[in-house]
């Protein structure tokens, strides 16, 4: 099975959030994964970036969140 990665950097703000379900949806589109595990995947990511930008750092200036999603091997 190939590989498949998508790989992006959102700013260190809640307001690309909406990217982030974007990209992930296209990107789970592609790999054919069912709804449920795109929402379930968009869940997990989504509260994963929260975490960052709301305690990963201790300033106020904006910083770059790099994602990274790779299928390998039938894996996410």
């Amino acid at each position: 099975m190939e590989t498949k990665r998508l790989s992006f950097s959102l700013k260190s703000n809640k307001s690309e959030l909406e990217t982030l379900c974007q990209k992930l949806e296209k990107f789970g589109k592609s790999l054919r994964l069912s709804k449920k595990c795109i929402l379930e995947v968009n869940l997990a990511l989504d509260e994963l970036f929260t975490n960052i930008i709301s305690y990963g750092f201790q300033d106020d200036l904006e910083h770059l969140v790099k994602i990274q999603i790779m299928r390998e091997n039938g894996t996410l």
